[in-house]
């Protein structure tokens, strides 16, 4: 083949090639703008009526009955008068059936209603909605069609049998509990949060009541870092982490349900959820208000990965008094189903204000050691917030170590709770925290072996921690007593 043909060859077969390319461009090009924008509806009208002219809408299914109103505030149900309703999804289902359409004309002036399940006998439900203008009509919704993603429904007046979408026919087959507000109380902000006076906490998984009260004139949270102005004081007396205690403290506010089970509930409803001797029950008394939460029986399970139930809720039926519905919680949202006490308390035993302070004697037997007693004297001004001099058996100690010393003592580790009384013949420390006014705390620890020391706070068995605190404790006053600083004594054992 001569150069010229295979030249010829070349250029023939590149504007074949870019013809192509021309054609393709062509048919995927995008569409005019105002064409696409172009689509034509499909649907078939089966009510010409608009939501805001209907008066009302009674709907009948398997789960009962129930009538929305249309009135001058709006759309409502009688039988939750006093009740907080969602007016918005009440709104939806009247659209619903006031502007119903249809996806497709299934059969004209059908003569088998009953294959559709639309027979005026046992429709799958009924709506009967009337209208400002005086008009009323029935429309009644069958059984789902084949397609999965529509349900037969026809107009009382007629026989044409349509299939209108499921996603929205199936506001017609909900319960009327469907329509109450899943939120339960209001969220606090910095401005309405209340003093918490006395709160309790009972658990059938407790052998003791958890009880906190407000205790924050005892003490400055500027002492106790990150603590709470409330106090556990059953079944210990414990300081609260500011954090921690958050959610358990101030729960109660801000609650929405999952689901709404049953409004106005009767004692047989009660038992039958588990509520007549709950779970767990939390009352609190907050400036003058009592808030009650009953949490009655688990309501679902988790599932696990393979889809299978499992034994850990996932959800409690719960009755918030005052508000008359027995509603179903997730368990993140009622956290006093699965805490501890020990979650939620600040590291420290004792949290008595510095400026307060008269005296802290301390007593140490360690294993090994010998006997040693140290006296801690405080002089302050409390008005001026002025710790004027600290010593330990007399010898003058800085002002900022002694403070921080005192934090030191202040973080006496909480590592567990602790509520079998030890042997008294086995106390190996006493940490005697006296203030002004003579009150204060006194610490006892008893050796229990394995490297732990149970630990009494004014007389009441309540913790226990590694022993390695008492031997730091007694090093960092070794420390100061000799001289040292602060930044030298111990912080981790």
């Amino acid at each position: 083949m001569s150069k010229r043909v295979k030249n010829l060859l070349v250029i023939g077969l590149f504007i074949l090639s870019m013809a192509i390319v021309l054609v393709v461009l062509i048919l995927t090009q995008p569409k005019d703008e105002e064409e696409s924008d172009i689509t034509e509806d499909t649907t078939i009208a089966v009510m010409n009526y608009k939501r805001d002219d209907a008066a009302t809408m009674t709907v009948k299914n398997d789960a009962g009955e129930f009538t929305i109103r249309n009135g001058v505030s709006g759309f409502s149900i009688d039988d939750f008068a006093g009740l907080r309703q969602n007016t918005t999804v009440m709104g939806a289902a009247v659209r619903c059936a006031a502007e119903l359409t249809a996806q497709a004309l299934v059969e004209e002036d059908a003569k088998d209603l009953e294959k559709y399940g639309l027979s005026a006998d046992s429709p799958s439900a009924t709506c009967d909605i009337t209208f400002k203008d005086g008009s009323a009509f029935t429309i009644y919704f069958g059984i789902d069609s084949p397609d999965g993603d529509t349900r037969y429904v026809r107009r009382a007046d007629s026989n044409d049998v349509y299939t209108t979408l499921k996603t929205s026919s199936g506001y017609m087959f909900y319960e009327k509990e469907d329509f109450l507000s899943l939120v339960v109380t209001e969220e606090l902000t910095n401005n309405t949060a209340p003093t918490l006076d006395h709160m309790t906490i009972t658990r059938k998984d407790f052998d003791f009541v958890v009880e906190f009260i407000d205790d924050s004139k005892k003490y400055s949270t500027e002492d106790v870092s990150m603590a709470s102005s409330q106090v556990m004081i059953s079944p210990v007396y414990a300081y609260l982490d500011i954090t921690n205690s958050n959610a358990i403290m101030y729960g109660l506010w801000g609650l929405t349900a999952i689901d709404a089970v049953k409004a106005h509930p009767t004692p047989a409803d009660f038992i039958k959820y588990g509520l007549d001797d709950p779970f767990c029950e939390v009352n609190l008394d907050a400036e003058l208000q009592n808030y009650n939460m009953k949490i009655g029986n688990v309501c679902e399970y988790e599932i696990d990965e393979s889809g299978e139930e499992t034994t850990v809720p996932y959800s409690y039926y719960c009755y918030f008094n005052g508000v008359d519905v027995i509603f179903v919680f997730n368990v993140s949202e009622i956290p006093w189903v699965t805490f501890q006490p020990i979650d939620i308390l600040t590291s420290g035993m004792t949290g008595n204000y510095i400026y307060t302070l008269d005296f802290i004697d301390i007593e140490l037997d360690l294993p090994g050691d010998e006997p040693v007693e140290y006296h801690n004297e405080l002089t302050c001004d409390i008005e001026n917030r002025e710790l004027i001099e600290a010593t330990i058996d007399e010898t003058v100690i800085e002002d900022q170590d002694y403070k921080e010393f005192y934090q030191f003592i202040l973080r006496c580790p909480i590592d567990d709770l602790c509520f079998d009384d030890p042997d008294e013949d086995s106390k190996i420390a006493t940490i005697d925290i006296r203030r002004d006014d003579g009150d204060g705390d006194i610490l006892e620890f008893y050796d229990m072996g394995n490297n732990r020391v149970a630990v009494k706070l004014n007389g009441t068995t309540s913790f226990s921690q590694p022993i390695g605190y008492l031997k730091a404790l007694k090093q960092n006053i070794e420390i100061l007593k000799n001289g040292g600083r602060a930044s030298e004594m111990l912080t981790v054992w």
